[in-house]
């Protein structure tokens, strides 16, 4: 009899901590990732789409944004059985979760810069995802830090990057708005720093050259509620750069690996989605990269970001 009642209490205490034990949350994994003239740059040892096939396998990434695509559209997505919505020859987004609408808005932005798709997570959950592309001049390599921030900013924005994202924030304002219903994850390649990390703490090193900037992109995407989500989850720059280029030219115009940057971000908004963790990875073109145990030889010049969200089911 004794050992009967300790068994019903065992079975009753697992039940109440059972119940009130917390219930883990579906988690998204997204990848930005500009793959070089579609992964298969001339200047490589050998073809470069395995190996980016390799990466996003081994990444487990549930939504891929993709630059540079150039042709190599279909068959990364036979490759790693993700659905994909090819936006132009720059711009593609994969998927391992459907693909339920996929977003234009050429009358106010080319789609070699932008596109969209949502996505249905989970068999409930919509979510909006963004692909970017901003110009590449004038070279975020050679801004000239020894100016005042003023003028580094005039010389920003005397290309087209400031006039597409403000397109772009135009073209997405019913999005932003409603975003407590359909968050939102706009990445991509926007060959642009951050004001996140061109601060007080960073601004004799990585060289920034003592200057301190306010930089027009991503004050322009943080002001309309998007959060960087790299350096959400990596606030001290000076501890994670978090580098996706590590190209440039040394002070005597002479071109080589000895500038690192960040210019390739996963910005998202709405109360559904929290970022959990984010990384970032890159490796000079044609050198190994160590990714996972895994030893792969790299294709890009650009870096990749990897950042995870947990989604909350039950936020209406």
């Amino acid at each position: 009899m004794k050992q009967n009642s300790i068994a019903i209490l065992l079975i009753l205490a697992f039940g109440l901590f059972g119940c009130s034990s917390k219930q883990e949350l579906p988690q998204l994994k997204v990848l930005v990732w500009n793959i070089w003239h579609g992964g298969n740059d001339e200047s490589l040892p050998s073809d470069g789409r395995p190996s980016v096939i390799d990466i996003i396998k081994t990444s487990k990434a549930d939504v891929v944004l993709m630059i540079e695509t150039y042709g190599s559209s279909k068959l990364i997505s036979d490759s790693t059985e993700l659905n994909y919505h090819l936006i132009s020859s720059n711009l593609s987004i994969y998927s391992r979760f459907p693909i339920t609408k996929q977003l234009a808005f050429s009358d106010s932005i080319s789609t070699f810069n932008f596109g969209g798709v949502e996505i249905l997570a989970f068999d409930s959950i919509p979510i909006a995802i963004f692909d970017t592309w901003l110009h590449y001049l004038p070279d975020t390599r050679l801004a000239p830090t020894h100016l005042p921030e003023d003028s580094i900013l005039a010389w920003e924005n005397r290309g087209t990057r400031d006039d597409e994202i403000f397109k772009i924030i135009n073209s997405i304002k019913t999005y932003l708005n409603n975003s407590e219903s359909v968050p939102i994850i706009l990445g991509g390649d926007l060959n642009s720093h951050s004001h996140l990390d061109w601060t007080e703490a960073t601004k004799d090193t990585f060289n920034h050259g003592g200057a301190i900037v306010n930089w027009t992109i991503s004050n322009a995407l943080t002001n309309v509620g998007l959060i960087d989500s790299y350096r959400e989850i990596n606030p001290e720059p000076m501890k994670q750069l978090g580098k996706t280029w590590i190209s440039g030219m040394n002070k005597n115009g002479e071109f080589g690996y000895m500038k690192e940057d960040r210019i390739d971000y996963i910005y998202y908004k709405g109360s559904k989605l929290k970022a959990t963790s984010s990384e970032s990875h890159t490796q000079i073109p044609g050198e190994i990269l160590e990714f996972r145990n895994k030893k792969i030889m790299y294709p890009s010049d650009h870096g990749f970001v990897l950042t995870t969200f947990e989604i909350n089911t039950n936020k209406k």
